[in-house]
């Protein structure tokens, strides 16, 4: 783990990066508002190579970590927003008082208020669930961006690959079926009914099951805590 020095000048490294070219939201306006949000992920991670042409000298070391560090502030900047262009609602800056998270959560969900606090209890789920999705496993999205990248492409069009991996029904689309699911279910009173469905082999239980982990997935301990 960092030492607290450490720790402060990584933090101060990535709060530096958090804003986005103004160009970007141009692109952004071109989508139309209920166009998918991986789509517009995809497209705009792709558009962020266009403004760093340096980043494509991938074989020196420093060049390399400053555009790492960039793709890590700014994705939370690009996300929130296109979550936000899908509900027709103005764009809000990062907030570099509140953490990470927190920060996200604030460009996520940010109404009138002078200066968003975010719930703690959220603020940390979020936290815990970020650094089990970054250190885990080579997944179908880690490979795309590996297989690209191979190439000596920059690192945000080999985002955008993994990005497109990750937009998949079989990877982070299975998210999405989740989402579909509860919505068909609709209320508490209607679940016996789906789980006797599933039983029955009518429907899919999405959300539960791992390619790799068979019996139990070691994150949902962590989670749990």
């Amino acid at each position: 783990l960092p030492t607290e020095a450490q720790l402060g000048k990584w933090v101060d490294e990535i709060t530096h990066h958090t804003y986005v070219h103004q160009y970007l939201i141009r692109s952004m306006e071109g989508f139309r508002w209920d166009a998918h949000a991986m789509g517009k992920l995809i497209s705009l991670l792709g558009n962020l190579s266009t403004f760093y042409p340096d980043s494509k000298r991938v074989r020196d070391p420093k060049v390399r970590r400053e555009h790492i560090v960039k793709i890590i502030a700014k994705m939370p900047t690009i996300a929130a927003w296109c979550f936000r262009h899908m509900l027709g609602r103005p764009y809000i800056y990062p907030d570099n008082e509140l953490s990470y998270a927190g920060n996200f959560m604030n460009m996520l969900f940010r109404m009138a208020e002078p200066r968003f606090k975010p719930d703690p209890a959220i603020e940390k789920a979020i936290d815990v669930l970020f650094i089990l999705h970054a250190d885990h496993e080579q997944n179908c999205s880690a490979n795309a961006a590996r297989a690209v990248g191979s190439a000596e492409t920059d690192p945000y069009c080999s985002l955008a690959a993994a990005s497109s991996a990750l937009y998949g029904p079989l990877h982070g689309g299975a998210n999405e079926a989740v989402l579909r699911m509860l919505r068909e279910i609709g209320s508490l009173s209607a679940v016996p009914d789906f789980i006797e469905g599933v039983k029955n082999r009518d429907r899919r239980l999405m959300g539960f099951g791992h390619r790799v982990y068979k019996n139990y997935d070691p994150r949902a301990r962590i989670i749990k805590k």
